[in-house]
């Protein structure tokens, strides 16, 4: 038998952490919808966490009870490992709506969609007064496009009842020293 040691603390699965982190658009899929009030179109963006996290350092977590907490160590400080096991995997973002013609006091409905695609590059014309002109964003306005993505759980109940969670990019912001890939660098896109 070899001197070969299997330690659960240290040598476990890798949890997903919250946090902001370095990615690239890897797809895009878009759905027009007619709503309860009115057509309205979904955007979902998937995402490819950059080579660059290799670079950050996070608190480790672990399960305990069926609850993430952080390890901490013998002096009960925080366990900082790389963010490295983060390098390579897609998030999908949570739909982005961008409602067309919306009602009289209802063009709050569409700030998400332009604050999401402003932080992907994505600069809207502005009328002569100062008003934001709404484009539809495409795919070849955003592929390979570098973001900061805000990573957390979307908790949703299914269809028999139970409380279950995915992992999604919540806000996509300007990542300055990213730089753009080809649609072939961030691979094949993941379907929704």
């Amino acid at each position: 038998m070899s001197d070969t040691v299997y330690d659960e603390k240290k040598d476990g699965v890798m949890p997903i952490v919250a946090g902001v982190y370095p990615a690239h658009v890897a797809g895009f899929e878009t759905k027009k919808l007619d709503t309860k009030i009115g057509e309205q179109k979904v955007f979902n963006i998937s995402f490819q966490v950059a080579e660059e996290v290799n670079k950050m350092t996070i608190i480790k977590h672990e399960w305990i009870d069926e609850e993430l907490v952080p390890s901490v160590d013998g002096d009960g400080k925080d366990v900082k490992i790389s963010a490295s096991f983060m390098k390579g995997k897609r998030f999908n973002s949570r739909g982005i709506w961008l409602t067309e013609n919306p009602a009289e006091g209802e063009g709050w409905r569409n700030r998400t969609y332009v604050e999401f695609f402003q932080g992907l590059g994505v600069e809207f014309p502005k009328t002569k007064d100062g008003k934001t002109k709404l484009a539809e964003v495409e795919e070849d306005d955003i592929i390979g496009q570098p973001a900061l993505v805000k990573i957390n759980k979307e908790f949703y109940t299914n269809k028999e009842g139970e409380e279950r969670s995915v992992w999604k990019v919540f806000t996509a912001s300007q990542w300055q020293d990213g730089e753009k890939l080809s649609p072939e660098e961030v691979g094949d896109d993941v379907p929704f």
